[in-house]
Formats: structure tokens, sequence, C-alpha cells
């Protein structure tokens, strides 16, 4: 079984990996966010294009190049995992080439900018190129031409793209005789559109009080200097941000592979919210409980927005803009706010 453990952007998600790594049969691997499939020019737009063009022959060609380009900036996936960027590109052009049906030297139009379509194209390919084949009756093979690959539909897409995803998850440590546990390989919105690129797969989406995502961006992201992937300095927007990426999800359809749960909910109602995880997983009980996930750290990330009285009116705003998302916390204790806050992995998660 594969395990994606998301989120939407510091809403707790870590607290999953963390308990699930209490069990030993379960291969938990949280140094790097998997996003290969959903991120831009990823997995899932190579789909759409190659499954369902509409383009005649570009589709693939433009999303092909895409894809390599993509991964061949990815410093990230090479730096994390350790992977060489040259072993790394090594495994993509075998994944491209696998499903390229067809290829030849040809116009290529996703190289772009002012001297390739002026000079290349108005001189050397319109002009000097047809002359020296006529003159020597040679084919011109250079500059520039390139290999064009046309893939239409291959029935092979999907195997060839698990076995990259494989390749990739090997050489990071997976242990496929063991359930494997990722941080974020799913889109939390529509986690389902990535299922085919990986092996008997699962989502766990956690979500997260918007008072508290906002309180906690504009004090420990900001100390930590990564707060900047969501708006920060006004409710408003960042109201309509958090309601923009929750809105009309596919993800909130029935679908026994996809479990909804509540950070909050894995803090103050621990043993409901574990057996949520085990039923859903069919995983017995955890031989080493807080192990790891400890509520009793993480509640320090609960009801932030109660340690900084100086958003008050801000945080109000929110609470117009978002009720049904807000967390009843008055069912529960406030807690210690002498607590220390931390982001990502708990502290005990070394």
């Amino acid at each position: 079984m594969f395990i994606g453990v998301c989120g939407y952007g510091s809403t707790g998600s870590s607290t999953v990996s963390d308990y699930l790594k209490e069990f030993g049969d379960i291969c938990v691997l949280d140094k790097l966010e998997f996003m290969l499939a959903f991120q831009p020019d990823g997995l899932v737009d190579l789909e759409f294009h190659v499954m369902h063009p509409h383009a005649r022959i570009t589709d693939s060609i433009f999303a092909m190049d895409r894809f390599r380009t993509m991964m061949k900036r990815n410093k990230y996936l090479s730096i994390t995992t350790g992977i060489p960027r040259r072993d790394l590109l090594k495994m993509v052009d075998a994944f491209l080439d696998g499903i390229t049906q067809v290829s030849w030297l040809g116009r290529p139009w996703t190289a772009g900018g002012f001297w390739t379509k002026n000079l290349g194209d108005r001189i050397l390919y319109l002009r000097i190129r047809p002359f020296l084949e006529k003159r020597f009756r040679f084919s011109w093979k250079g500059w520039p031409l390139a290999r064009l690959p046309l893939s239409i539909a291959p029935g092979n897409f999907y195997g060839e793209a698990r076995l990259l995803v494989e390749k990739l998850l090997g050489k990071i440590g997976a242990d496929f005789g063991k359930n494997i546990v990722m941080d974020q390989p799913f889109d939390a919105v529509n986690p389902v559109p990535c299922f085919p690129f990986f092996p008997d797969p699962v989502a766990i989406i956690v979500d997260r009080d918007p008072r508290d995502i906002y309180v906690f961006g504009k004090t420990k992201l900001r100390e930590m200097r990564d707060n900047r992937f969501m708006p920060i300095d006004n409710p408003r927007d960042f109201a309509k941000y958090y309601r923009l990426l929750r809105y009309n999800r596919p993800s909130l359809l029935r679908d026994r592979r996809v479990l909804h749960l509540r950070f909050e909910d894995m803090v103050y109602d621990y043993d409901a919210a574990t057996r949520k995880v085990r039923e859903f997983l069919h995983l017995g009980d955890t031989p080493r409980p807080k192990s790891i996930f400890d509520p009793a750290l993480s509640i320090a990330n609960t009801q932030v927005f109660k340690r900084f009285p100086q958003f008050a009116s801000e945080v109000a705003v929110i609470e117009r803009e978002l009720p049904e998302f807000l967390f009843d916390f008055s069912r529960f204790p406030e807690p210690d706010f002498s607590g220390e806050m931390f982001f990502g992995k708990s502290p005990k998660n070394k």
C-alpha cells in the first residue's frame, strides 16, 4: 500500500506521518515532499497531453519537453534524495523514451526566443538548409533540427510512469516489502488524479483551523522565513485563499481510498482520530504509542490565535469569513501557552 499524507500548507499533516512512524512494519519517507505527480509540468500534466491530446502532434512534443525541463531544474529533488542530477535525468530519459512511439529530426517548436525564431528559422532553416540540401544532395541533420518525440495514448504510459516513480523511491530508501508513507505525493484538493502513478494508493488529508494557520504564518513561519506561500498581510485575502483551496473539492466526494482528518482531532481526540487512521489502513495497535507523535507536544500548535492578542481584529475577520471551517475549541481546555510551537515533524521524530 502506498500512503500519501497530504495537507494544504501548514495544516499539520506531519502528525499522521509521525504517528505512522511508530509502526515498525511501515516505511515512512518523510525527508522530502514528493510532488512529482501534481506539480506543474509533472505526471498529471504529462498524462493530460499524452493520453488526451488536443493539438495534433504538438501535445506530446511540448509536454515531454516541459517534463524533462522541470526535472532538470528540480534541484530540490536531487538535493533531498541525494540522487545526482545526471542519474536523475537518465531515469527521466528512459521514461520518455519508453513512451515515445516514433521520433524524427524536425523543427523544434519547443525552442523559442528571438534569435532562434529569426536567425535560425529565417536564415539557416528556411534559406541555407534548403540550398545546401539541393546543391550538395544531402540531408541536413544539424541545428536547428532536433529529435521530436510523438506519443499519442501509448498503452504503456502508466506502467512506465509507475516504473519511474518506483526507481526514484528505491533511490531514497523505499522498502517495497512494507507499506510506504510519503509526504505530499498527492494534491490535497484532488488526490485521485495522482493515484494511477502509485501502487495501491490511499490518501490521508489533514486540515486545520484557519485562524491558527494565519497567526502561525505571521509568527512562527515568519521566523523561519517560510510564510510567503500564502497571503498573510491581509486577513480578507487569506480568507479568500483558504476558501478557494477548499472550494468544491473533488476530494470530498466519497472515495474509500481517501480519509479526511482534522489536525485538532489528532491532538484533542487522539484515541478516536488514531483509531480512524488504523481502521482506514487496516493496522493493529501501535507498539509504541506516543513515542513519536505526542499530542502533549503538538497541542502547543493549537489555539495559536489566542497566544497573540495583537492579531485579534484580524482573527475576527477570519471568523466572520470562514465560520464553517472553525474548530470548536470550547469543548476542550486551553493549552499551556508556555509550550513551544514547532513546524513540521515532531521534536521526537529524530
